[in-house]
């Protein structure tokens, strides 16, 4: 059972780039949504709807964090293409800040859209 996990962990490990990426897509537009609220009242919708999606993504690369200490492994993600070898080591993230990352600022784009919907 725990090598099935490794295994589907190995397997999903190319798709956490793109979906962090949309993260912080989605955290972007959180907050520039949540100033457009400020500033013209509009754009609460896009900034909760944003928000969440942040939150869920942040929490899922905490829930992966975990489930990768779980099995003996630390999972990180590779922001650098293989053209920058001496900067490799630099670019390697854990789960867990990737996550920090995206589920705060989404928690707070979340509150603050929230109080400022009429």
């Amino acid at each position: 059972m725990k090598q099935l996990m490794i295994d589907m962990m190995a397997a999903m490990m190319p798709y956490m780039k793109p979906i962090a990426t949309a993260g912080l897509a989605m955290v972007v537009l959180g907050l520039l949504a949540t100033v457009a609220n400020m500033v013209r009242g509009r754009g609460g919708n896009i900034a909760m709807l944003a928000g969440k999606v942040a939150l869920g993504v942040g929490l899922f690369f905490i829930a992966c964090e975990l489930a990768g200490r779980f099995l003996g492994m630390e999972p990180t993600l590779l922001f650098a293409s293989d053209a920058f070898d001496r900067a490799l080591y630099r670019n390697q993230w854990p789960f867990w800040i990737i996550g920090l990352a995206l589920s705060l600022p989404g928690y707070l784009t979340l509150r603050f859209s929230a109080r400022t919907i009429k």
